[in-house]
């Protein structure tokens, strides 16, 4: 009982100490840089950029679109296979998956904290992490944390989508114009941050081992 009690405070300990870092370094980040924008983002705005109307703006508007509803209905599905294998004890692990969601929304807030305005091709200001990034990773993070209670299958699953969905999300954001590189990173980083240390406060490691699909 010892021994699997200074388990649990040694990962929640550890878990937090992440968060708190990704954390900083999303905050370090936006300090140091105010409203300087990095030479990397400069050559993508250049470089890269879709203007609108052609056809891989197009092509990113539709992955932009679409991410935010698939990273929903991964969320939908994983909650409701929870709540299928455990039922009660699935259903009394929801609340805290839902203040885990709002944890992870609630850094979309920082915006207001840095104010670093967005590429000049766009009218937005206000990037600093990426709202619409912040909105899909914390679907896809509280999705991945609930399918720690299941299979291995469905762990794997739940990560690949949502990793695969941030990536094509994040791109065709910075693609559009609508952010730099560096506010979806900050995004992730913000969003991970605060997950990983609600994750450590709430106690969300998984209490039992899956052992078939």
């Amino acid at each position: 009982m010892t021994d699997q009690s200074s388990t649990t405070r040694t990962w929640r300990l550890k878990a937090a100490g992440a968060g708190g870092l990704c954390l900083a370094g999303m905050g370090i980040a936006g300090i140091a840089l105010d409203d300087r924008v990095p030479p990397l983002d400069s050559w993508i705005v250049d470089h890269l950029y879709s203007r609108p109307e052609t056809t891989p703006a197009v092509i990113a508007t539709v992955i932009s679109g679409a991410g935010t509803v698939l990273g929903l209905a991964l969320l939908l599905a994983t909650a409701a296979r929870l709540l299928w294998r455990r039922r009660a004890g699935g259903a009394r692990l929801l609340p805290r998956h839902g203040a885990l969601l709002v944890a992870c929304l609630a850094t979309v807030a920082l915006q207001a904290a840095f104010r670093r305005p967005g590429p000049p091709v766009t009218s937005q200001d206000w990037t600093y992490p990426s709202g619409h990034v912040t909105v899909l990773a914390a679907l896809a993070i509280t999705a991945f944390v609930i399918s720690l209670e299941l299979t291995a299958a469905w762990r794997a699953t739940v990560l690949a989508a949502g990793v695969t969905t941030l990536v094509a999300v994040s791109a065709s954001r910075v693609t559009l114009g609508e952010h730099y590189l560096l506010d979806v990173v900050a995004a992730l980083f913000a969003t991970i941050g605060a997950g990983l240390l609600t994750v450590a406060v709430l106690n969300l490691r998984p209490r039992h081992q899956q052992a078939s699909p």
